[in-house]
């Protein structure tokens, strides 16, 4: 794994769960996507920035809205489960058990979950404090 894809996984799980975006939801459980947060901390070095790491727990069927991180950067990784990632003007991927993603800031993406079995997410984030962790967008056209 590199240090890219292990960068993204941590940072879009933190963004999408903790950030006040509107909860995605199971459609036959109505079970929604759950973050669990670890560390909220000021950036060493630079007071106007901030850490955030986060645990987030996808039900079978959970599709999280589209979203921005703003100015954030976000690391991702795959703890447990199969996560199907989407990126504005890219083809959804999947992203299985070990694998980690980086996102740069302000890309408009989402994730789900299309399997029968709950995915767990880890995510850090590196974010200005002045901005929200995340901000809902349209869908892409």
């Amino acid at each position: 794994m590199t240090l890219k894809n292990a960068v993204f996984a941590i940072a879009f799980a933190s963004a999408l769960v903790g950030a006040g975006l509107a909860p995605a939801r199971d459609a036959q459980s109505d079970r929604p996507v759950t973050a669990e947060q670890l560390i909220a901390q000021a950036l060493a070095d630079d007071p106007g920035k901030e850490v955030i790491a986060q645990v987030y727990t996808f039900p079978p069927g959970a599709v999280l809205p589209w979203h921005i991180h703003p100015d954030a950067h976000e690391i991702a990784y795959v703890l447990e489960g199969t996560l199907t990632f989407e990126r504005e003007g890219d083809a959804p991927r999947k992203i299985a058990a070990g694998g980690a993603e980086y996102l740069a800031p302000n890309v408009v993406h989402r994730g789900m979950n299309k399997t029968d079995k709950p995915v767990r997410l880890f995510v850090v984030r590196v974010k200005p404090k002045d901005k929200p962790l995340v901000e809902e967008v349209p869908p892409p056209q």
